[in-house]
């Protein structure tokens, strides 16, 4: 594989207004995310790092620059080609009832993004559906059930498994783990890295907080006000902050966040 998987070049995204100029959500971004490598990006609320997810995954409009993925120019790519890149671009949102249809059983939730595909007949529907949900730990008696017999953790090992059971190359993950608490973090994020190693997955890894990002990205870039102000391998921006925002948000990142890994959990 030579090339990124995902390449960012000079990306701005601007919201319009009824009045008045319009608001730049992000100005010049650039960033690329290796195959198979986690890339975390944090910022404070309104850096415009979920803005940049959704230019991504083409649920907003870009102003200027462009998207690469694989080689592809996707900045711009029309609802067609986006339904084609739904097999190799998925992602993960923080809330993962809201992104679940509670009248559905989770095995026609899953099994729906392949129906549409139709590459795969019934059974082999079922078997992906039934081995993905073995890979995010959760049993076969799942997929006859309701998102509101789940709990929080067990939700958002589905919507993980509803991402997965399309094969992607890339996972959009947006505040994955922010509504869960720190025993269930644990869990998840230990999941996510499980996911990386086994499948070779690559991981867009948005969250506010450091700490949780510290643990699972390869590499990281810090926005602020839609700039990137930050970059490099995790470990030395964390070890070696060059600008005055990363270091605030170092300094102001609680003791308790700290993920520990490979905790166990119920």
């Amino acid at each position: 594989m030579t090339g990124p998987l995902l390449s960012i070049d000079d990306l701005t995204v601007r919201y319009p207004r009824r009045r008045g100029e319009p608001v730049t959500a992000l100005d010049g971004v650039s960033l690329t995310a290796g195959h198979g490598r986690t890339v975390g990006l944090v910022g404070e609320s309104g850096s415009g790092k979920s803005t940049l997810g959704k230019a991504i995954l083409g649920l907003v409009p870009v102003s200027g620059g462009s998207i690469t993925f694989d080689g592809r120019d996707i900045t711009r790519a029309g609802r067609r080609e986006r339904r084609e890149l739904s097999s190799q671009i998925q992602v993960v949102f923080q809330d993962p009832y809201g992104s679940l249809n509670p009248v559905k059983p989770i095995g026609r939730t899953l099994a729906e993004p392949l129906r549409v595909q139709r590459t795969l007949d019934a059974r082999a529907i079922r078997a992906r559906v039934l081995e993905t949900l073995e890979r995010v730990g959760l049993p076969a008696t799942t997929v006859d059930r309701y998102p509101a017999e789940f709990s929080g953790g067990q939700r958002q090992r589905i919507a993980i498994a509803r991402a997965l059971v399309m094969r992607p190359r890339l996972i959009v993950c947006d505040e994955p783990v922010s509504a869960l608490d720190l025993s269930l973090q644990a869990q998840i994020l230990n999941l996510f890295n499980e996911l990386k190693a086994d499948l070779g997955v690559a991981y867009l890894f948005i969250s506010h907080d450091l700490g949780v990002v510290r643990y699972l990205a390869d590499d990281l870039v810090v926005l602020y006000r839609g700039s990137v102000v930050e970059s490099g391998a995790t470990q030395s921006v964390y070890d070696r902050p060059r600008a005055g925002y990363t270091r605030r948000l170092i300094a102001a990142m609680p003791r308790a966040t700290q993920v520990t890994p490979h905790e166990k959990g119920p």
